[in-house]
């Protein structure tokens, strides 16, 4: 009993990454359980992934609409569900940075959505996907919108891969478009094509939230939790240079004022996140959150 109660606390006060990452491992647990034993009583798994998996047929996606959603938490091979882990909690580590919480799971479910639909749609409409009952499952097109958000608001935020390579995050995510675009014709396209879905939707998303484009699809979820006075904070932005550290010495108390997030995305621009102190990366989380 005290095992599950701290299960339950660790839950509660994890991070949205780790709430996503652990529900996808759980539910990977249950499946693997479950078709083991549908194994050794030679009974077949497809009436369970029928419940789960994405269907490019119209007629079981009108009766099962809830595999929109249950697709993405659905992984069968342990190496196709380390990949997307991984991905997912390197991507959603920086998103948390530049967004709130509450956008991570918008972002996560809603760019799986749109990934789900560009599937569809392929399957159906585009004949080099072929004819026939395919079906999708897997969180990669989610975690590539939760990675294309972050990238489209800070896309010269530098990564140190390994504590070796140091790459810019924009080029680290075309890499991930550019791989799908050679490997496509070649095996899975459905599951291919869903990663520009997802891609689309972070794009769409991180621009409305900097006010560059007017994001009408799921407009009304999205302003509902929006501040009247909610801070933007953008990398790309023209500016004079603020020293950093002088700022932070000077600040005292309350929100963190413009010019500190202008100096503090400056060190990023020029520097990288990782050189970021621990005050810098509380007052940029603080910005994001207000």
């Amino acid at each position: 009993m005290d095992f599950l109660n701290e299960v339950k606390y660790r839950f509660k006060y994890a991070t949205p990454t780790a709430k996503l990452i652990i529900i996808n491992v759980a539910l990977f647990v249950v499946l693997a359980i479950v078709r083991m034993f549908l194994w050794m009583f030679k009974s077949s798994d497809a009436t369970l992934m029928d419940q789960l998996a994405l269907p490019s047929n119209l007629n079981q996606l009108l009766t099962h609409p809830w595999t929109l959603v249950t697709y993405q938490f659905t992984h069968l091979g342990l190496m196709h569900l380390i990949s997307n882990m991984i991905l997912l909690n390197l991507a959603g580590s920086i998103f948390l940075d530049f967004f709130r919480k509450s956008d991570a799971w918008r972002v996560y479910i809603w760019g799986g959505v749109i990934a789900g639909f560009l599937f569809f749609i392929s399957c159906n409409f585009i004949p080099a996907f072929g004819s026939g009952n395919f079906s999708l499952i897997g969180a990669s097109g989610s975690a590539m919108a939760i990675l294309f958000a972050v990238t489209t608001y800070a896309p010269r935020l530098e990564l140190n891969l390994f504590g070796v390579f140091k790459v810019k995050l924009i080029w680290f995510s075309l890499f991930f478009l550019l791989l799908d675009i050679v490997i496509m014709p070649n095996s899975n396209p459905g599951g291919h094509i869903a990663h520009f879905g997802g891609a689309i939707y972070g794009w769409l998303f991180a621009n409305y939230r900097k006010g560059s484009i007017k994001f009408k699809l799921f407009e009304p979820v999205i302003r509902q939790e929006i501040k009247p006075k909610h801070m933007k904070v953008e990398v790309n932005q023209t500016r004079p240079k603020v020293n950093a550290g002088h700022v932070m010495s000077e600040r005292k108390s309350g929100s963190p004022t413009q010019e500190e997030i202008d100096a503090i995305l400056d060190k990023i621009s020029s520097s990288g996140y990782e050189r970021l102190s621990k005050e810098e990366k509380d007052i940029l989380f603080k910005a994001s959150q207000e």
